[in-house]
């Protein structure tokens, strides 16, 4: 095949929100995040700049592609990497069979801008023994990361605390893609803290959706008529507060009050 059909074959794909990375420093960034030895996922490699990096170094990688060009192209290479396997669908409706499959240690991945909100709230359900080396839109990222007490604080945040501490690795500039996205981008790794969460991740979810529903309200607002005042007294946590101000642990606790017969 020459370079132009290559190229032409292997064009990104607007409506799947495609951007590939090429930056070496990133590349490397995302790999290394990985420890030599170990299993991963990796979500949506396209052509494969992050996937032969860390092919090189996990036991086993499964990678999750929707698009028929590269699922096709990385179905072909599978009898030249025994440790490679392949699972052909939308991450949304084949990530959670997957995982119970395959048991990664890792999941890693350049996520589609266009579906990282629901997708990551997806990827934080799972309790993961090594973690998670994720790239986002740099404004995602940065709510994913973002402390308690912050306006850009939310529902991502609350959740990806789970069983996770977020860190930031690395901001990339547009040109650090083909075709360049129109926004910065940012890498994050998601390590275990090994706490054990006192309420299950549903209720979480449930709870943190309502909650953010409407930002402007008072946290008794948007639990109105299901939580009174004492309530929220009784767990420590001062009604009149916005959901912004209140950190992970409170959002516990009004799950555990919510849901605690469930």
């Amino acid at each position: 095949m020459s370079k132009s059909t290559h190229e032409a074959k292997f064009r990104a794909n607007k409506a799947l929100g495609q951007h590939f990375l090429v930056s070496q420093k990133a590349i490397r960034t995302i790999a290394e995040a990985v420890p030599v030895g170990e299993s991963a996922i990796e979500i949506g490699p396209g052509p494969g700049a992050i996937t032969s990096a860390v092919l090189a170094r996990v036991s086993k990688l499964t990678i999750i592609e929707k698009d028929d060009r590269f699922a096709e192209f990385w179905q072909e290479k599978t009898g030249e990497y025994p440790n490679l396997k392949v699972a052909h669908g939308d991450v949304m409706q084949v990530l959670a069979d997957v995982v119970q499959a395959e048991h990664p240690q890792w999941i890693v991945g350049n996520l589609p801008y266009n579906i990282s909100g629901p997708l990551t709230a997806l990827l934080a359900s799972f309790s993961l023994s090594g973690g998670m080396v994720l790239m986002y839109q740099k404004e995602v990222g940065q709510r994913i990361t973002a402390d308690a007490g912050t306006k850009i604080y939310g529902g991502l945040s609350v959740l990806v605390r789970h069983y996770y501490t977020p860190k930031r690795l690395i901001v990339l500039p547009p040109g650090a893609f083909n075709p360049p996205p129109k926004v910065h981008s940012m890498v994050i790794q998601l390590l275990p803290h090994g706490n054990t969460p006192k309420c299950s991740y549903e209720a979480l979810q449930k709870t943190v959706r309502q909650g953010f529903a409407h930002r402007r309200k008072t946290i008794y607002n948007q639990f109105r008529g299901q939580l009174t005042q004492e309530d929220y007294l009784s767990i420590g946590i001062d009604p009149k507060k916005r959901p912004e101000q209140l950190f992970y642990n409170d959002w516990v606790e009004i799950a555990l009050l919510l849901y605690k017969d469930k």
